[in-house]
């Protein structure tokens, strides 16, 4: 059997990068603009351009988290101008102090109320004297003000206004025509130096004031007829010599001329067509 030399087939070679080195050569290259420097190879070694690092190979073992494992040179993490760590401890330092003071507050906000045997809003003694302040307050500002007085003497028009006719000023509010006839509960007659009529029995005194004229003193009696739209009130008694409060009455009597007496000093008015009971 003859015999069969084997054959050797050649073996089959895997392409194989250059290395660095072999990468470069003589002829002319562009030189790369400034920032766009990259080598690409995983160990570079030639220091012609810097190396940027990228992200491991795949083929690196990235399980290993070691003192030396890969760092991809990230800057730290900033937290109001401090690393994550300085943050944090600073933090807990201020809230720390912050339930320190909350709870010594609380204490000694607790202990002051102890002491003063109280709420700790006031010392002992303040409250009584507080008190004893706000209870005497109503003597101590007991008004001493008096108001001036006028010195005004009251005047008479009598004898010489004595059985004329006065028409009240309402009555130039109250007409809508110039010139018109004015109601008649604002027409009065005066009359001099006779009696109260309010002072008889029946009548009713509707109220009274201190004025300066018998005019003013009919004028408020006048006021209750426009209120009322009739003769509520039908007399004006004025006395020019009284004194205050009042010096004017006025009100709704009974009146006869023929039967009031004489009385000096007093004038009364009495509203037109006689006394309204």
């Amino acid at each position: 059997m003859p015999f069969i030399q084997p054959q050797h087939h050649p073996q089959q070679q895997m392409p194989q990068r250059l290395s660095a080195l072999c990468q470069f050569h003589n002829a002319p290259e562009v030189a790369p603009a400034h920032g766009l420097e990259y080598d690409d190879t995983p160990y570079p070694s030639s220091d012609k351009y810097p190396v940027i690092h990228t992200a491991a190979s795949s083929s690196y073992d990235t399980k290993y988290t070691g003192k030396h494992a890969y760092n991809d040179n990230r800057p730290p993490r900033i937290i109001f101008g401090m690393k994550i760590k300085t943050f944090l401890v600073v933090a807990f330092v201020v809230m720390l102090i912050v339930v320190g003071a909350a709870v010594g507050g609380a204490v000694g906000g607790r202990a002051l109320r102890q002491n003063n045997g109280g709420d700790g809003m006031w010392p002992e003694g303040t409250i009584s004297n507080a008190t004893s302040t706000t209870a005497s307050s109503p003597t101590s500002a007991t008004p001493t003000f008096t108001a001036a007085t006028p010195t005004y003497t009251p005047l008479s028009d009598c004898p010489d206004s004595n059985n004329t006719t006065y028409t009240s000023a309402h009555s130039s509010t109250l007409s809508s025509t110039p010139n018109s006839t004015p109601p008649l509960y604002l027409t009065f007659t005066k009359h001099c130096a006779l009696a109260s009529p309010l002072s008889a029995s029946g009548s009713t005194t509707l109220s009274d004031a201190f004025v300066y004229s018998f005019s003013d003193c009919v004028e408020l009696c006048a006021s209750f007829n426009v209120v009322s739209q009739k003769a509520e009130c039908s007399v004006a008694v004025y006395r020019p010599g009284g004194s205050r409060p009042g010096n004017c009455w006025v009100g709704k009597a009974n009146f006869d001329i023929g039967s009031s007496a004489v009385d000096e000093g007093t004038d009364v008015a009495v509203v037109v067509g006689g006394s309204k009971s």
